[in-house]
């Protein structure tokens, strides 16, 4: 086997690896690293929370050979190792300290603190340094945290249902209030896994007014994101849920006499949607997951504001209601879908977005398909 191709074969596994970061590493990119020395492999490691250990520390930490067997070694490593201190020591000192000689970096970090220093710093010590190109599947890995770096503003994934006869909610009666699911219950915990990938969660103010939700993470592992509301018109009460049960929420425009642990943004009409993304830009939220109602969805739609759109279609049918997003070929690309029970999901990719991260894999289901 050459070297190319087995620095390839480990490469592949360190990605494996950083995959595992699914949940809870934000804003964190997701990396994975193995140890290899010899042809064999002698330890691997992936970041698998925020402040605790990043893929390389884990990985040296679970070494446990001769530190003989280390000179002879080589990290692969799918992002390039960090070179300053944050919530744990630059993991590049940790390598140079190993005796490790050889490093295989699968892309260099945009984040301005490191951006080629941790290859430099690596260089410097004497260490032989590969620099890979892991396209298209590191950048879809990482398209989150490299999106607030490379294109200044979050990584945006709406998710709506629609019926049968294209609806994504029932015209209600005004005493009508909280959420009417147009899709199967089995499909929720599949939702709540979305919540939990993602650091934000963005609702208008029709569906605070008609569901008064709390938005979080119920049915699935992870973290729950944080509430934002687009309310420019101040259409919300002060005593919804979001406002007085999270323990921080983030309003676009929104009502008079909230509390402080809401972060309140004043902006008018049409801005509004920009004037979310930019708070959560400046706020370092990585992505955000926008759960309607439909008239948020087509706003972003409209406004090309959006990456991933996953769409869910029940079996149910309405007679009438709010109308569901219309999509062609020409508007967005289908990445494919899943049958989900009775429900099918599609997953819709921007041609913008695809062009940027430079291609996407198939979808994949984070959790079991029902039985």
């Amino acid at each position: 086997m050459s070297t190319v191709t087995s620095d390839e074969t480990w490469m592949a596994q360190a990605l494996a690896l950083a995959r595992k970061g699914d949940v809870g590493t934000a804003p964190n990119p997701r990396v994975g690293c193995v140890l290899v020395s010899d042809g064999q492999l002698m330890s691997k490691g992936w970041h698998a929370e925020v402040g605790g250990p990043h893929a390389e520390v884990m990985a040296l930490n679970a070494f446990t050979g001769d530190s003989e067997i280390l000179k002879r070694a080589t990290a692969y490593v799918t992002l390039e190792p960090c070179s300053h201190h944050g919530r744990t020591p630059p993991c590049v000192n940790r390598l140079i300290d190993s005796g490790i000689q050889r490093v295989v970096v699968g892309m260099t970090d945009p984040d301005p603190r490191v951006a080629g220093s941790g290859l430099t710093l690596l260089r410097e010590a004497g260490l032989d340094v590969v620099l890979m190109d892991v396209w298209p599947e590191g950048r879809w890995l990482n398209r989150r945290f490299l999106s607030a770096f490379e294109r200044n503003r979050p990584w945006v994934v709406l998710k709506c249902a629609v019926s049968a006869d294209g609806y994504a909610d029932p015209i209600r009666q005004p005493e009508q209030k909280g959420s009417l699911a147009i899709t199967n219950p089995k499909l929720k915990a599949l939702t709540h896994r979305w919540r939990a990938e993602e650091e934000a969660i963005l609702v208008g103010a029709g569906t605070v007014i008609t569901d008064n939700p709390l938005l979080t993470v119920r049915e699935a592992r992870g973290p729950s994101p944080m509430p934002v509301v687009l309310d420019p018109n101040g259409r919300t009460s002060s005593l919804a849920r979001l406002y007085t049960e999270r323990p921080k929420s983030v309003v676009i425009g929104g009502p008079n006499g909230l509390g402080d642990q809401v972060v309140q943004v004043s902006s008018q009409g049409p801005n509004a949607l920009l004037t979310a993304m930019n708070t959560l830009q400046d706020m370092g939220m990585r992505s955000v997951l926008v759960e309607g109602g439909p008239e948020t969805i087509r706003q972003c739609l409209a406004a090309g504001l959006w990456d991933e759109l996953r769409l869910a279609h029940s079996p149910r049918t309405l007679g009438t209601g709010l109308p569901g997003p219309e999509l062609s070929p020409d508007f967005a690309q289908l990445r494919g879908e899943h049958a989900f029970g009775e429900d099918r999901v599609e997953y819709w990719l921007n041609p913008s977005s695809s062009t940027w991260v430079g291609s996407c894999p198939p979808p994949t289901l984070s959790i079991p398909l029902p039985s």
